[in-house]
């Protein structure tokens, strides 16, 4: 009929997972993570904007980059909401305390004038595998569906897409310099971050959020 155009609807099938395939990976690299436990001292109060707070990234070395962006986007947050914060990469370098024992440790720090440090610990990062079928595909039935998709998982190119999925798993605790007492611990997890700087950003939100929740840090 004149006027009617028909539509392979192989190829719109085609492109619409084209389309939203990316869309769904952009959503999940976009993930600002979770908190998944905290903890606050009971004698804990505000933070004083007047300390001097260190931020130290306990991370492996061959992830120094990431842990001169962790540092740095948590000092950069802090200072926005008016705390007096800084690097320990900046301030002391890679090898901040060396072999040095708790009192030398100690010491240093009281002559940088720090009141509280705030550690960021990597505890572990996994990544996963996912292969996708195509849409009305069964995997289990009959015997040709079942072998070709996991083939397809071990070996690859298939008709469906398969993403891979990283997830890091976060700590960061607070303590006095002082006292040396534990005033806040926090635990997270962040989902498929898009680059370190992402990462940085997302996670020092995060857990600002919550410390100011908890009443650890002014609204403003």
């Amino acid at each position: 009929m004149a006027g009617i155009q028909l539509i392979n609807t192989h190829h719109l099938h085609t492109r619409l997972l084209a389309i939203i395939i990316p869309i769904c990976l952009l959503a999940a690299s976009c993930s600002d993570g979770k908190v998944t436990s905290s903890w606050k001292a009971a004698q804990a109060g505000q933070l004083p904007k007047d300390h001097k707070v260190l931020i130290l990234g306990i991370i492996q070395d061959q992830d120094v980059r990431l842990r001169m962006q962790m540092e740095g986007f948590m000092v950069d947050a802090l200072k926005e909401k008016g705390y007096n914060a800084v690097s320990a990469y900046t301030l002391y370098g890679p090898k901040q305390f060396g072999k040095m024992d708790e009192q030398a440790m100690l010491d240093r720090l009281r002559n940088s004038g720090i009141d509280q440090v705030m550690t960021i610990t990597l505890l572990d990062r996994s990544r996963e595998r996912h292969y996708t079928p195509p849409a009305g595909y069964n995997p289990y039935s009959p015997f040709w569906d079942y072998y070709s998709y996991r083939y397809a998982m071990l070996y690859g190119p298939s008709p469906g897409y398969i993403t891979t999925n990283t997830r890091f798993f976060w700590e960061t605790n607070l303590y006095t310099v002082n006292g040396k007492n534990l005033v806040f611990s926090i635990q997270s997890e962040t989902f498929n971050p898009s680059s370190t700087s992402s990462l940085g950003k997302s996670y020092s939100r995060l857990i600002l959020k919550n410390m100011t929740k908890a009443g650890l840090l002014a609204e403003k």
